[in-house]
């Protein structure tokens, strides 16, 4: 029973709605949200633009594109947008919201603008007759206003890739520029350690020569065999006289530096110390 109920207020509310809705000529829906009628969705249009909405009056209206956004202010249906508020082709869009509760009643359509038509200069004629004004060029068709939009964003996409390319390549060659800087100091360095470590080579190979060389006189010499000091002996009844002594007075021959040494130290008439006077070939 409470579900028959349930059913029959449903239905009962439901014919309500229906009836005050065709009553109205409204539908509830607007009310929430507005239906944009022009410009239609992805429109291309010349300026200026007339903007028109099913729905709650009025309403804040913002124009958006070209990189901005710019306030309309509030606006009645229709209305229409200015021809300078387009400074380039593209695409634009028009925002609305309520006053109240703006972000629950709101709406926004996006559309294209199309290069303004050249106009024709005026040609001043030679027999005196009044120049006729220039013809409008023909409106391009959509086709190539759509190919005009894609190639002008086309040439700007390739003129911010140019400039991010030229600022690569600065910075590469700098950096290749310290990088050559850097090579050729390490190069330098190189180059003198090499030189310096050949000359230290050289330098080792001349003195081992040479040490080389003194090895070899030194083994060519011959072992000493005699070895005396210069003596001046005092005898009676002659003029002092120098020798070499060579042996004690037993005449044991100095055989050795230590025995020369040994008898040179008592001999008060010794004149010079040790040296070699003798050697077996």
């Amino acid at each position: 029973m409470r579900l028959r109920q349930v059913v029959g207020v449903a239905l009962v509310s439901a014919a309500a709605v229906i009836s005050t809705d065709l009553a109205m000529h409204s539908s509830l829906l607007r009310a929430l949200r507005p239906q944009v009628v022009s410009p239609a969705d992805g429109a291309i249009v010349n300026g200026p633009v007339t903007v028109s909405w099913d729905g709650p009056q009025p309403m804040n209206a913002t124009l958006t594109g070209n990189g901005q956004r710019i306030d309309l202010g509030l606006r009645e249906s229709p209305f229409e947008i200015d021809p300078t508020r387009f400074p380039r082709p593209g695409q634009y869009g028009v925002e609305l919201a309520a006053p109240r509760f703006g972000a629950f009643v709101r709406a926004d359509r996006r559309f294209m603008v199309r290069r303004a038509p050249l106009r024709g200069a005026a040609v001043p004629l030679e027999t005196g007759e009044t120049p006729q004004p220039a013809a409008h060029p023909a409106a391009p068709d959509t086709a190539s206003t759509e190919l005009t939009f894609e190639r002008d964003r086309l040439r700007i996409e390739l003129a911010t890739v140019q400039g991010e390319l030229t600022a690569v390549r600065r910075e590469k060659d700098g950096t290749d520029d310290a990088l050559d800087a850097l090579q050729s100091d390490s190069d330098a360095r190189l180059a003198a350690a090499d030189a310096r470590r050949e000359d230290l080579a050289r330098e080792h190979l001349q003195l081992l020569q040479a040490y080389q060389l003194l090895r070899q006189r030194l083994a060519s010499i011959p072992a000493c065999t005699v070895w005396g000091y210069l003596a001046a002996p005092r005898m009676q009844g002659s003029a002092p006289s120098r020798m070499v002594l060579v042996s004690d007075r037993s005449g044991n021959v100095f055989r050795s530096e230590r025995q020369c040494a040994a008898v040179r130290r008592a001999d008060p008439s010794g004149m010079s110390g040790c040296v070699c006077v003798g050697a077996n070939e």
